[in-house]
């Protein structure tokens, strides 16, 4: 596995609940890339402060969001808080394994150590491992390792799984039966087993 398919656009951000409802009524629309681009930077739909910081996110929702299908992102629109979190989880993680391999490892074990919380060297030492397997990890700069660790403790955080990205503390989740359904939909069952594992 190369570092770009392993990470994805995890650096793009966290979930972002409500910009990735606006991107999946758009997506609905199958746009071309002229409608795609009226939308985004003439109608600023995500309403960003620059053109840089909306493109920049639509790009990454696009890629999370693009995959999963009309009939997921019929679902985000309509679904409860707490099951669109989950879905979006879901999505990230189908888009970038480095969240799967995460869950699987570091907050499993932590959960296993029954750790109260989660540790803000989990992720560099997490992340120094798999440079000596993946090929192409050791050219991030730390900037760059901490801003996708930071984007992975929010996602936590979003779905419940910490307390806040701020103290890292566990919690405990409850998984809907809708995420597993989805998850073997969407072909990715090793994103739904390490939600289950972490939570």
């Amino acid at each position: 596995m190369t570092a770009k398919t392993y990470l994805g656009d995890i650096i793009g951000g966290s979930i972002m609940l409500r910009e990735s409802r606006l991107i999946a009524q758009l997506l609905l629309q199958h746009p071309d890339d002229e409608a795609w681009e009226r939308e985004i930077v003439e109608g600023n739909l995500l309403q960003k402060s620059s053109i840089h910081s909306v493109k920049r996110m639509a790009s990454t929702l696009r890629k999370r969001l693009e995959p999963m299908q009309n009939a997921f992102w019929s679902q985000l629109l309509t679904a409860p808080d707490d099951l669109a979190r989950q879905m979006l989880m879901l999505a990230v993680m189908c888009q970038s394994p480095v969240l799967i391999d995460f869950m699987a490892t570091e907050v499993a074990d932590a959960r296993r150590m029954y750790r109260e919380a989660m540790r803000s060297e989990d992720w560099p030492e997490f992340f120094a491992s798999r440079q000596r397997v993946i090929t192409g990890l050791e050219r991030f700069s730390p900037s760059s390792i901490q801003k996708m660790g930071s984007n992975i403790f929010k996602i936590l955080a979003d779905v419940g799984y910490l307390e806040s990205a701020r103290s890292k503390r566990l919690k405990a989740v409850y998984l809907l039966p809708e995420i597993r359904e989805w998850a073997n939909r969407l072909n990715c069952p090793k994103a739904y087993e390490a939600m289950e594992a972490a939570r």
